[in-house]
């Protein structure tokens, strides 16, 4: 009778595990990480997505362009800081992705993130190639309301150390997308809006005066030091 109802528990539990991964989308959607964090960059102004799927390779080129118009330092309305076209007239946030069928992300090259524009940080003005970053993993939650996001490993641009080390991206569709969650076959959505935020915040740069009175205390210690020095020598 107990060895029946172990035969009876196991085939429950891998019916169970059977339908609910096999109801899951290939490439699930990434947790998004807790709590926002800053800075981050909001666009959406003239976004478009493609993805083209080449059945020779079983593999496909995710892409997507859209205007940032927004560099959030902070919660405040204040922290707000506009991004305009750099001096050649470059205002976009470009990103391409390779995925096989399953939507997993593919190693390749071509796997990038860029941001271009104008900013002025902290009385300092920074242009054209801001930010630059390698995809490390992508998902997607699939159906028609289906967002797309993914993670990013910051590797240069002009914001690189005030932007952080690493980049969550969260892709949101218009209402009527026709994306079903079948990488195997061509598609393209309408943005709403692209959103990216630092996941681990480099530490805040000291306030002027902070700084001028920390040099200070440094300077004094270091005259300290080396009248004590002198005093010694001169007692021997």
């Amino acid at each position: 009778m107990h060895r029946m109802r172990q035969h009876v528990t196991k085939a429950g539990l891998t019916f169970f595990f059977a339908l609910f991964f096999g109801s899951q989308t290939s490439a699930d959607v990434i947790q998004s990480p807790g709590g926002m964090t800053y800075p981050e960059i909001v666009g959406g102004i003239d976004g478009t997505q493609n993805f083209v799927f080449d059945p020779g390779s079983q593999t496909g080129t995710f892409q997507v362009t859209t205007t940032p118009f927004l560099l959030k330092i902070g919660p405040s309305s204040s922290d707000d800081v506009n991004v305009t076209p750099d001096g050649d007239g470059i205002h976009s946030q470009v990103l391409n992705l390779k995925l096989d069928s399953n939507g997993h992300l593919v190693t390749d090259p071509g796997n990038s993130y860029a941001l271009y524009g104008t900013v002025s940080v902290g009385g300092q003005t920074y242009s054209g190639l801001l930010l630059r970053a390698t995809p490390t993993t992508f998902g997607t939650s699939g159906g028609t309301t289906s967002g797309f996001n993914l993670d990013l490993k910051v590797t240069g641009g002009a914001l690189a150390t005030q932007i952080g080390p690493e980049l969550f991206l969260s892709i949101l569709p218009t209402a009527g997308t026709t994306f079903d969650g079948n990488f195997a076959k061509n598609f393209s959505i309408a943005i709403d809006r692209v959103k990216a935020w630092s996941l681990n915040p480099p530490p805040p740069i000291p306030e002027p005066t902070t700084l001028m009175v920390l040099l200070a205390g440094a300077a004094g210690l270091l005259i300290r030091r080396r009248v004590r020095i002198s005093g010694a020598d001169f007692d021997d």
